[in-house]
């Protein structure tokens, strides 16, 4: 039996929201992981991209240390709909696949 494809789902600033956690993982899509080259669906890539976007707001640029410019409702939302994502993507990649969800972590 093969190994599991293990990433993480995490947003980073200006960057990805899929990083790769294992070597098995590494070794076919790097670390941080273009989108584009999962076997998944262009529709689900189209809102990966759109999310990450989005998350470009949750950062004060003018001052990186303050606290987020979003609103609890707004974390909230953000939350919930990264979620839902998170579970389109795992049932898109299928069982060679593990995802590690640390949305709550990226938004707090």
């Amino acid at each position: 039996m093969l190994p599991k494809y293990v990433f993480k789902y995490w947003f980073e600033h200006g960057g990805t929201c899929i990083w790769s956690m294992n070597d098995y993982a590494r070794n076919k899509f790097g670390y941080a992981i273009d989108n584009e080259k999962l076997p998944i669906s262009k529709a689900l890539v189209d809102e990966l991209y759109a999310l990450e976007a989005e998350y470009h707001g949750y950062l004060d640029w003018d001052y990186p240390p303050s606290p987020s410019p979003w609103t609890l409702n707004e974390k909230n939302d953000f939350k919930n709909r990264a979620n839902e994502l998170y579970l389109k993507l795992k049932l898109e990649l299928g069982s060679d696949f593990e995802i590690i969800n640390e949305i709550d972590r990226c938004v707090e």
